[in-house]
């Protein structure tokens, strides 16, 4: 992931691909298989569907003002387009970028008159292809004549994209990509000259390199080995949108030789490090590399890696309890977030590294042996207040467990096939729900009925019964099959349990004592659930 760091309204821009195209998401559909497990990709849809406000990625005033991530907000809808069946979010994003296009591919808007950023350019003509757009009427912009003037025709960088800017030429391999994806869909003229540039930027390693020889007049216009730093995110982003030239007997040897160094780059617990300034792994270039080498096991391992930075209802127990579904961008984030939760410092960062490393959860292999848990407490009514034990069933050992509920949230780790905690019930009647987690998504529920303090209504047919009489006594603010108990003078005159509407009644003589007399109801919990009526027996 790049430039998940604001410091400014331009750095802001920049990073979001206005001015350096980064960290992108591309079009292209991962391999859909039936091993694979959809628990990963089906979270984080979600979460990162409710990131997006009215179609963007938006970010309120942090001291430079408020603004809208366009260049990520493109990267959601190329994500969810692959992963399919959100259509409704893709055209909300679609219908913004397009209200927005000038705001994105140029700099007018802080300043840079005149310009165009030929990499958001790129971009957004692949999105307009990908989801049913028009690119050569998007928000009043002719997508592909723009992109076609910023294609140079001079030698030695014919084919070569531009910026036009005041700001420099941040033109890259990322928007290059774009643009040999985007031309050749639509056919273009220029999309040869665009495309052989595209790779030569390959170097005979098999790697894309992701800065351009910053001299354009020099001769070479070459990646170079052991020169120019290989890049996991340009190679992975180069192979998907060159996917699209695949008949081309020249570019499928380039995606070859890069699907192979990808190989050759994985670490041994299934990530990927990045370019030059993320080199150490992360979920970004991990997911763009595992979308690029398509349904392998090296894709596999990838998705594993992924699932294990993905908020899931194992956490529950920590500060990401209403982030499930979210990616970290690695393990210290992760962490970060278990501690913090997502703040307004690290919120980009969470959405960057889930909207790019989406994709690439498409390849989690399903759980052959899968938990199986079930969550039981005991039964019937129980006093607020008191300690109850939650026992779960059908886990392994080695499994990660998170125990969440009212006042509750437990972690832990199964030493066989039953885990148990104790819960200290919370004041009140109610139904308590507890659920039960592990970090693959499996889980499962107990609620436990509790009854709290509470003073009973106790009402008579009368309050003043002849000696002998007969009276007959009412008790509401019961629960519904609470077992309850009528007294008079401290003699049990019923036991019983309360109707549906929480009411016990019972009729007996009063006997010859004269004088007040006094009635007493308790509930299941006769210390914390009762009430008393006095009457008075007269002659």
């Amino acid at each position: 992931m790049r430039g998940s760091t604001r410091t400014s309204r331009i750095a802001a821009y920049v990073a979001s691909g206005a001015l350096v195209v980064s960290g992108t998401i591309l079009a292209g559909t991962p391999a859909e298989a039936a091993p694979h497990d959809p628990v990963g990709i089906n979270e984080g849809a979600t979460w990162v569907g409710k990131e997006l406000t009215n179609g963007l990625f938006h970010y309120p005033d942090n001291g430079f003002g408020a603004y809208d991530e366009y260049g990520l907000s493109i990267d959601a809808a190329l994500a969810l387009k692959a992963l399919g069946g959100h259509d409704a979010r893709v055209e909300s994003v679609r219908t913004a970028i397009a209200e927005n296009v000038n705001k994105y591919i140029t700099g007018e808007a802080f300043g840079d008159a005149g310009s165009t950023y030929a990499g958001a350019v790129a971009k957004t003509m692949v999105l307009a292809q990908s989801t049913g757009g028009n690119p050569s009427s998007f928000g009043g912009v002719n997508l592909q004549s723009r992109l076609e003037g910023r294609v140079s025709s001079t030698a030695p960088i014919a084919g070569r994209l531009e910026d036009v800017s005041t700001y420099g030429d941040s033109a890259n391999t990322l928007g290059q990509s774009f643009a040999a994806n985007g031309l050749s869909t639509a056919g273009s003229t220029k999309n040869a000259d665009v495309t052989s540039f595209l790779l030569k930027q390959q170097c005979s390693t098999g790697y894309f390199r992701l800065k351009f020889t910053a001299d354009k007049t020099a001769p070479n216009q070459s990646c170079v080995d052991g020169t120019d730093v290989p890049d996991t995110d340009a190679t992975a982003i180069a192979v998907l949108q060159l996917a699209s030239q695949s008949g081309n007997g020249t570019v499928n040897t380039a995606i070859g030789k890069a699907k192979a160094w990808l190989v050759a780059q994985q670490e041994s617990d299934g990530s990927w490090g990045g370019g030059a300034s993320t080199e150490d792994p992360n979920a970004n270039s991990t997911g763009l590399a595992a979308w690029a080498l398509g349904d392998t096991p090296q894709s596999e391992r990838a998705a594993e890696w992924l699932r294990e930075n993905q908020v899931t209802g194992y956490n529950a127990c920590d500060k990401l309890s209403s982030q499930r579904g979210a990616i970290a961008y690695n393990g210290s984030s992760f962490a970060a977030g278990r501690t913090n939760g997502i703040t307004g410092d690290t919120s980009d960062q969470w959405r960057r590294a889930s909207a790019q490393a989406l994709p690439g959860l498409a390849y989690l292999p399903q759980d052959t042996t899968p938990s199986n848990p079930s969550l039981t407490g005991p039964s019937g009514y129980l006093k607020a207040g008191t300690s109850q034990v939650l026992t779960t069933r059908g886990v392994q050992t080695g499994d990660q467990l998170c125990l969440s509920g009212p006042n509750t949230a437990f972690k832990g780790t199964a030493s066989g096939t039953s885990w148990a905690k104790t819960v200290t019930l919370p004041a009140g009647t109610a139904a308590r729900r507890y659920a039960v987690r592990d970090t693959a998504g499996h889980g499962a529920t107990s609620t436990l009925k509790v009854l709290g303090k509470k003073t009973l209504s106790v009402r008579t047919s009368k309050q003043r019964v002849k000696r002998s009489g007969r009276v007959s006594v009412t008790v509401s603010g019961l629960a519904s099959g609470e077992r309850a108990r009528i007294y008079y003078k401290g003699a049990l005159k019923r036991s019983a349990t309360a109707s549906s509407t929480g009411r016990l009644t019972a009729s007996f003589k009063v006997g010859r004592a004269l004088g007040r007399k006094k009635i007493t109801a308790t509930g299941q919990f006769s210390d914390i659930r009762r009430g008393t009526q006095i009457i008075r027996v007269v002659r």
